[in-house]
């Protein structure tokens, strides 16, 4: 094994860079055990860090798996984008762009992910990376919302009655707040919020609201994941699967022929976020979302392979 992987840092749902949610890429993976990845991951410490296997084999989808500085995850939205992107920029898949319908695949602990590249028409020819998402799973979250709201930074009254508390495949937790201020100004308290999450066996709490600064944002939210060691994560492509379809089963988004189009701004003013978009699709087993955004590298370079 050599000493050294390559190594990038991309920003995910971002509009230029140096915003969105940035992403550690560790490529050639293969022979990595699971504690040399938390120790990189550890090491880059980026909310997540996204380590790819089987760039060499064209017969196998590429192999992901994804870590927090403190622990491995099932699925993560942003580091996916940023994964694809750049095995793009190094130049191992550039025939993705021989043709239109070509997809990339990814074979994950979340299932077999798809993601489809497509050039913006405006003068920088800017790249949507778009990923279809798992499936929702959204059902309601009945975890005390006394304590939650505590240790949130919110009373009761602040949440949204039209939007009740739900629960998705990854184990986040969905609350809808009634003002867009209120959303702003949350101070959560990590260290319990992280020890009640563990308890409660929740990944991260989504906060969000429908009230936002323009009619062109559809939904704003900010989310919280100190149990897996990240107190607050810029932009999270795993949970706007299903904030997206909540939305629209709810009728909060207009469709046309049975599809929705949605703006999704995370993140505090005057602090890191970025943009998604998502494109919701109702099928016969619910709804269908994939969610799309830009991606940039900001570093590139190796990475020292720790001791095994």
């Amino acid at each position: 094994m050599p000493d050294t992987l390559r190594f990038f840092l991309v920003d995910a749902f971002a509009e230029q860079p140096f915003c969105g949610n940035p992403a550690g890429v560790v490529f050639d993976a293969d022979a990595l055990t699971d504690d040399q990845m938390q120790r990189i991951a550890r090491e880059i410490n980026a909310s997540e860090t996204a380590f790819v296997s089987r760039a060499n084999d064209l017969h196998r989808p590429l192999r992901l798996r994804w870590f927090t500085p403190q622990a491995e995850v099932r699925f993560c939205g942003h580091a996916t984008l940023a994964a694809a992107h750049a095995l793009v920029e190094a130049g191992l898949r550039a025939n993705l762009f021989a043709r239109p319908e070509t997809m990339l695949t990814f074979d994950t602990a979340a299932g077999l992910l798809q993601l489809r590249p497509e050039t913006l028409p405006d003068p920088y020819n800017a790249l949507i990376w778009w990923l279809q998402m798992p499936a929702a799973g959204l059902k309601p979250d009945n975890t005390n919302p006394m304590r939650t709201c505590e240790l949130l930074g919110l009373t009761v009254d602040d949440l949204d009655p039209a939007w009740p508390a739900v629960r998705t495949r990854d184990d986040d937790v969905i609350y809808f707040v009634r003002h867009w201020q209120t959303l702003v100004n949350l101070q959560p308290r990590f260290d319990e919020l992280a020890a009640w999450s563990r308890r409660s066996g929740i990944r991260g709490f989504c906060v969000a609201t429908t009230e936002t600064l323009t009619p062109a944002v559809n939904v704003h939210s900010r989310f919280f994941a100190p149990a897996v060691g990240v107190n607050e994560d810029p932009v999270t492509g795993s949970v706007h699967g299903p904030l997206a379809a909540y939305l629209v089963a709810n009728g909060a988004v207009g469709s046309a022929a049975g599809k929705s189009g949605l703006f999704c701004a995370q993140g505090r003013p005057g602090d890191r976020g970025g943009l998604i978009r998502a494109l919701v699709e109702a099928t016969p087993h619910g709804h269908r979302v994939t969610i799309g955004g830009q991606c940039f590298t900001t570093v590139s370079g190796q990475v020292q392979v720790p001791p095994a």
